[in-house]
């Protein structure tokens, strides 16, 4: 019988590994070389992908290209999204060392990933298929990027060590440097971090796409302290962003001023584990529509906000705050990992003209969540050759936002009569009277609860079952849009929006079947998923004629959205594989496909990944490593109708994305046990392609017509170099 350890931790069973050992070999022999690494963990118990930085890129969000199932929502080089079988952006559970950062501000220009630069992120795991409850919330997936940081020395002496990168790349003449340095002793460790990334407009096969340029810098310290069964961490990091496009928006990024703590104390108190951790980030966010991009002409109306060029600038602003708590024992042949969960969060935007000072429009004001949760999971070995975890999760979640105002508006409060039914400024009175007339506070009460095992089959098969309830409740944005804009955490489909603070929170139902399989040198690891969402969150076509008149006259689109409760359903498969050759050569890939359909009429989900498949070639030896990779993308004419197929309005367009296929080259040379050289190159042969998860180009006078879906990056020499000791 298999005891566990009573300081039980879930990655501490992976030592009872079942399954691939031999390609667990090829892993570590990456390791050593700090090639990008994707590590399909088939053990018997933990089932995770991890992703390490490639090439020269700074967007982590692009590492969940190389996890099954996994995607990424590209609005702009630092404004990437994670997906996932699907589903992105709030309804993906992604945290930064624990810490829940939800999207900076409105229209999620810096989604959480964001907040830690790929050049010191130690490696992003994503949970593969339900999340365990213990992981947190999400309908859609987990994953977690960890900062890099030194290690405890082992002795008493203090050690001075550090980690430093610098890379570049052709294709947008970016660089990116990075460094972490720590004195550590057994007991103590002090660090410093910092990171610059800073690149002009990409280059696709047909030309230069604009408005895609950024520049980005971070800086922070840590300390860390262990004694015993005692350990405390605090980090700081300050993170400044300039200057960024973001050309599937609306609007740029003109600042990123973000300050974010993060503390924990881990111990044990007799046979029980103890982690606690507490986190807070403070946002202020600048945005322009006229900073990388000719200013935008989308209305005629008669009034100084609206004569000539329509610039617009918003302000915004977000704080946050969470903690987590979690109590893990030992119980029979498993455990018991309990705790509670809280985070509370404000939100403010206010949209300005900077050609006319008295324009103003409260886009939030005092937006305010707070969730609090309680949670359970039980988890054990059924005799020798099964694990079944069971779980549960209550929260609850309050929202409430404070009354809002605008310039239109106020001038029906000075002079009612000269602005009657049917003027624009009449329909935003009345937008606004609706609003802060109505119930501006909600409630929610969610329940998740999940059930997997897996089961021994063979010497050579692993079965794994799961059956999961997950929910979400609806963002401030979704329930508190008062007035028709493309403030909607980055949707990217160019459709104005209203919310509905009479939303109910998303339910998702989830079954999953998955084997792992493995003879001799190959493995072979597939998994079907189906998952109905009750309630799902979606714009449908409004149908107030303050909010059609709104959009159509002031904010330039006729056929504005409504967020609306709907039904869902998702269904795929994803996949990894792979085989060692010999010594030096192996095979492995990935391939995923997935269906995301409205359930309440005949439609497409917006935004779902076409199918893919990737296929890399490694030759290694203990100083040199080589990957050549073929990438395939298929065609996506699974189109959302609702999102895409609007004549009246330029900023869509209902085209299906062409097939694909990508070369890329990676080389790594380990020149001593500190220096390391890589080089590369994506995209090799110049492929001209349209990305189909990077939204629709907003920016005027671009090699990329307003409208159409953004190109994909042309090819792109990089290298790199990291030194360590």
């Amino acid at each position: 019988m298999i005891q566990l350890n009573p300081r039980h931790r879930l990655k501490n069973l992976i030592a009872l590994s079942l399954l691939f050992l031999s390609t667990s070999a090829a892993v570590h022999a990456q390791d050593r070389i700090e090639e990008v690494i994707v590590i399909g963990r088939q053990e018997f118990l933990e089932t995770e992908f991890t992703a390490r930085r490639t090439g020269a890129n700074v967007d982590a969000a692009k590492l969940m290209n190389q996890v099954p199932g996994g995607a990424a929502n590209n609005n702009g080089p630092l404004t990437g999204q994670i997906q996932y079988r699907g589903m992105s952006g709030p309804r993906i559970n992604v945290r930064v060392d624990g810490m829940l950062i939800h999207g900076g501000g409105p229209n999620w220009m810096a989604p959480p990933l964001h907040h830690i630069p790929a050049g010191l992120m130690e490696e992003l795991v994503v949970e593969q298929g339900i999340p365990s409850i213990a992981t947190g919330g999400g309908i859609g997936g987990a994953a977690t990027a960890y900062w890099k940081r030194p290690d405890y020395a082992a002795g008493d002496n203090w050690v001075f060590s550090g980690d430093t990168e610098a890379s570049f790349g052709t294709v947008d003449e970016g660089t990116s440097y990075s460094g972490v340095f720590g004195l550590s002793s057994n007991a103590q460790r002090i660090y410093a971090v910092g990171s610059f990334d800073d690149g002009d407009d990409y280059e696709a096969a047909a030309g230069t796409v604009d408005a895609t340029q950024y520049e980005r810098d971070v800086f922070g310290i840590g300390y860390g302290f262990r004694s015993g069964v005692h350990e405390f961490e605090l980090n700081l990091h300050r993170l400044e962003t300039e200057d960024t496009g973001t050309p599937s928006l609306p609007m740029d990024i003109d600042w990123f001023d973000t300050d974010v703590w993060n503390a924990s104390y881990r111990s044990e108190i007799g046979a029980v584990g103890l982690a606690l951790q507490v986190y807070g980030s403070d946002i202020d966010h600048g945005m322009s529509n006229s900073l990388l991009r000719p200013t935008p002409n989308f209305s005629n109306i008669p009034l100084p906000p609206f004569v000539g060029d329509d610039n617009r600038s918003v302000l915004a602003r977000s704080e946050e705050s969470g903690f987590k708590l979690t109590l893990d024992w030992a119980m029979g042949n498993g455990s018991v990992i309990a705790g509670v969960e809280g985070k509370d969060a404000e939100h403010d935007a206010i949209v300005h003209d900077p050609d006319f000072a008295p324009f103003f429009v409260n886009n939030f004001s005092g937006s305010e969540v707070e969730s609090l949760s309680v949670f359970a999971q039980w988890s054990s070995f059924i005799g020798a050759r099964a694990y079944l975890e069971l779980g549960f999760r209550s929260e609850n979640l309050d929202m409430s936002t404070d009354p809002v105002d605008a310039f239109p508006a106020r001038l029906v409060d000075m002079n009612p009569a000269m602005w009657p039914m049917g003027t624009p400024p009449r329909a935003v009175w009345m937008l606004r009277e609706g609003f802060n007339n109505a119930d501006r506070s909600q409630t929610d009460n969610n329940l998740d609860w999940v059930v997997k095992g897996r089961y021994q089959a063979t010497d050579n098969l692993v079965v794994e079952l799961g059956f999961a309830q997950k929910t979400r409740s609806p963002m401030y944005q979704e329930r508190y849009l008062w007035i028709p804009l493309e403030a909607n955490a980055g949707i990217g489909d160019g459709n104005n929006y209203v919310g509905n603070p009479a939303l109910k929170p998303e339910e998702s139902r989830q079954i999953e079947l998955g084997f792992d399989w493995v003879v001799g040198d190959f493995y072979f690891s597939p998994r079907l998923f189906h998952r109905n969402v009750d309630d799902y969150i979606q714009g449908v076509a409004a149908t107030n004629m303050a909010v059609i008149g709104v959009s159509a006259n002031a904010n330039g689109d006729p056929t504005p959205l409504i967020f609306a409760n709907t039904e869902a359903e998702f269904d795929g498969v994803d996949l990894t594989l792979g085989a060692r050759i010999n010594s030096n050569w192996r095979l492995e890939g990935i391939a995923s496909t997935v269906n995301g359909d409205r359930e309440d009429i005949s439609d497409n989900i917006y935004r779902v990944a076409p199918s893919s498949a990737r296929i890399a070639l490694y030759y290694e030896t203990n100083n040199f490593n080589a990957k050549i990779e073929q990438v395939f993308v298929a065609e996506q004419d699974d189109l959302s109708r609702t999102n895409t197929f609007d004549p009246a309005s330029p900023n869509n367009s209902f085209a299906a994305s062409d097939s694909y296929a990508l070369t890329n080259v990676f080389l790594t040379w380990l020149i001593n046990d500190e220096f390391t050289v890589s080089a590369g190159a994506e995209n090799l042969f110049d492929e001209d392609y349209t990305d189909h998860l990077s939204g629709f180009n907003r920016v005027i006078g671009s090699e990329v017509p307003v409208g159409s879906r953004m190109l994909g990056q042309g090819v792109n020499f990089f290298g790199r170099l990291q030194y360590k000791w």
